[in-house]
This record gives structure tokens, sequence and C-alpha cells, in this order.
């Protein structure tokens, strides 16, 4: 996928007492199709631990919403 000039910006928000996933952004082609599923796990209370433990779809974008491991920021 890094051969590819578009860009894509996947931004998963999971809240750190209780694990759950609060959200997904997804900005770029296709944005619209994957927040489709993520809305299904958002749905049933999914875990940040749920979701790294999907067998990632390679090569693929949405890959990256279950292969995205170390936090970037941390609020509260």
């Amino acid at each position: 996928m890094s051969a590819q000039p578009e860009r894509m910006l996947i931004k998963v928000i999971v809240d750190r007492l209780s694990d759950r996933v609060l959200g997904v952004h997804i900005v770029g082609l296709e944005a619209a199709e994957m927040i489709q599923l993520a809305g299904i796990a958002l749905q049933m209370g999914a875990t940040k631990a749920q979701f790294d433990t999907v067998l990632p779809v390679h090569p693929t974008a949405a890959e990256e919403i279950v292969t995205l491991r170390a936090p970037t920021r941390r609020h509260g």
C-alpha cells in the first residue's frame, strides 16, 4: 500500500480504563465501506484487545484498523 500516492488517516479512540473502543475516524478512499464495519464493532461494545485479535487482510488499508498498537496520544 505504501507505493500508492493516496494517503489515509485512521484513528481509533479507546477508553483507557475499560479498553472499550469509543470511536473510529477514517478519512480517505473507501472510508465509507470501512467505517460501516467499525460501526458494527462499536455497537457490539468491542474492546481494543478484541480489535487486536482480528486477523488483518493484507494488503488493504482496512488492515491498519486492527494493526494499530501503540497510542499516539493520551488524554485525561
